[in-house]
């Protein structure tokens, strides 16, 4: 085993349904359980469009890698990673560099384990197991120390992450923390579930909301007003913050009256 992976040492309850192994059976994963599948179905009755949600959320974290990479960054920081269903982010960025590194966060015992797995024989990347929230814990990290020049500009990447922080002060510290540790022209990649007064089918996103207290992290969804204001002092890039399937779409048409379109907030803010 790669010194530069942490090893997840707490017991994986097998009886609660958590909020990355739902979301990673929602965008076609297998690293989850029947209690985790049991919960989605729940919530696809209740809300049906939440796959979608889901994917389209996905789909926005790999457009915004891409532009990062492109851009020339080659340092990603992922926090609240969860499980690397699909493609990792170190696959995404190396699609366009190859050179990227990338280091993961995350405290859900299943993630950490695979991704652990997963990076075992992979070359500049690596796991941290911990809170997103506790910054020193992380930057201080020696993944962090070996891997990344925070002299030099990072991709934070904070998507489906930072809902599950209930805490308001608590995340816009978190965040403002990140952005303070690293350079001028480094990204913050965000999304973020809103429930705005445009919200379309705002009951049935509602109901779902309340159905995430019985996971492991409970989900909070903010204003966009709210959002936005996490983004003060970077610099937008375009369109600005708008709903996952709007950001970049790779020049698919969005259908407007398709209301998993307005569930979650997306943007992509440069350090100036």
């Amino acid at each position: 085993m790669d010194d530069r992976t942490d090893q997840s040492s707490r017991i994986i309850d097998m009886n609660q349904a958590s909020p990355s192994r739902v979301y990673d059976y929602l965008i076609g994963g297998a690293y989850n359980f029947a209690v985790d599948r049991e919960w989605a179905q729940q919530a696809i009755e209740r809300m049906p469009w939440i796959r979608e949600a889901a994917r389209s959320n996905r789909a926005f974290l790999q457009r915004a890698v891409r532009m990062c990479a492109q851009e020339g960054v080659r340092q990603f920081l992922d926090l609240g990673s969860g499980i690397p269903t699909v493609q990792g982010v170190h696959e995404m960025a190396r699609r366009v560099a190859p050179d990227c590194r990338v280091v993961y966060v995350d405290n859900e015992a299943v993630a950490v384990a695979h991704s652990v797995l997963t990076l075992e024989n992979v070359e500049g990347a690596a796991m941290i197991e911990a809170d997103m929230c506790n910054v020193d814990y992380v930057l201080g990290h020696r993944h962090i120390q070996e891997l990344l020049d925070l002299d030099r500009p990072v991709a934070l990447l904070m998507t489906a992450s930072l809902y599950y922080v209930s805490d308001h002060d608590l995340v816009a510290k978190t965040v403002a923390r990140y952005l303070d540790a690293v350079p001028s022209g480094s990204y913050l990649v965000l999304s973020h579930t809103t429930l705005g007064s445009h919200q379309r089918d705002a009951v049935r996103l509602s109901n779902v909301l309340e159905m995430t207290k019985t996971l492991t992290s409970a989900a909070t969804a903010r204003t966009p007003e709210w959002i936005g204001d996490l983004l003060t002092g970077l610099e937008v890039v375009e369109p600005g913050l708008v709903y996952t399937s709007r950001w970049r779409p790779d020049g698919l048409r969005v259908v407007d009256d398709a209301p998993w379109h307005d569930a979650v907030l997306a943007a992509v803010g440069r350090k100036p």
